[in-house]
């Protein structure tokens, strides 16, 4: 009878556990804040314990590289609690901000948003960014969720040629194929820098739409361009994100 018993102050127990767990969203990490936390002669509150304490509710933020990612803290309060809340982001890594720079949560609001921008060089990984909650009156609550930053869907430009000629007074015809990696479906705009005196690149403004696998254009030489062997860069702009560059190199000849 006795085990019976216990059997079932067991099960019970395993119970209002999990009701706790539904109730507070099924996040009990962090430590409680609130003048409830640290009013002396009290033990420390557990998560959700309807006391004049709050605790801090996060998830799990996923970012690449030259992107930008919005972020959510919740506040869970406890009876009593109505105060603002200033929250604080620490331990963010190298190459990430965070916007605004100062968060908080209102009395009257459940959570705050903000802007994670990853630079395109933020080092990939997985990070664990702390959450600081600091309330007007009594102790800071504490969270943290995990931060992974991956690398950027990037591309690269691949010119249908390694050298080319043209004659001066000549207009050569040319192709630059652009290979992408998975889910990069970006429109590219290519600029060429470094052309000799008397060439020209035509059009003005060569793009790469998002379903093409390349764009075509002209070089020009003028009567009088510039004679030898030369080197050319081709850079490639994407709407977002880091830009792609290559080198081509082509020869001037007399007429």
């Amino acid at each position: 009878m006795a085990n019976k018993s216990g059997l079932l102050a067991l099960l019970a127990g395993i119970g209002l556990c999990f009701l706790a767990l539904v109730l507070t969203g099924c996040d009990r990490s962090g430590s409680a804040g609130g003048p409830g936390a640290t009013a002396a002669g009290t033990k420390p509150p557990v998560f959700g314990e309807a006391d004049n304490t709050f605790n801090l509710t996060t998830s799990s933020v996923s970012i690449k590289q030259g992107d930008t990612e919005k972020g959510t803290i919740g506040i869970k309060r406890g009876t009593n609690f109505d105060q603002d809340v200033a929250i604080t982001l620490t331990e963010i890594p190298t190459g990430v901000t965070i916007e605004p720079s100062s968060l908080a949560i209102k009395h009257g609001d459940a959570d705050v948003k903000f802007t994670l921008k990853a630079a395109d060089n933020a080092a990939p990984g997985e990070y664990t960014v702390k959450v600081t909650g600091h309330p007007a009156k009594g102790g800071d609550a504490t969270n943290q969720f995990k931060l992974t930053v991956a690398k950027k869907d990037s591309f690269t430009l691949s010119p249908s040629f390694w050298t080319t000629g043209v004659k001066q007074g000549e207009t050569k015809a040319v192709a630059v194929g652009i290979h992408r990696e998975k889910r990069f479906d970006q429109e590219v705009t290519l600029k060429i820098t470094g052309l000799p005196k008397g060439v020209t690149a035509e059009p003005a403004t060569i793009v790469i739409k998002a379903g093409d696998a390349d764009a075509k254009f002209a070089l020009k030489a003028s009567d009088d361009a510039a004679i030898g062997d030369f080197s050319a860069t081709l850079t490639g702009h994407p709407t977002a994100g880091a830009d792609a560059t290559h080198e081509f190199k082509f020869s001037v000849a007399r007429k």
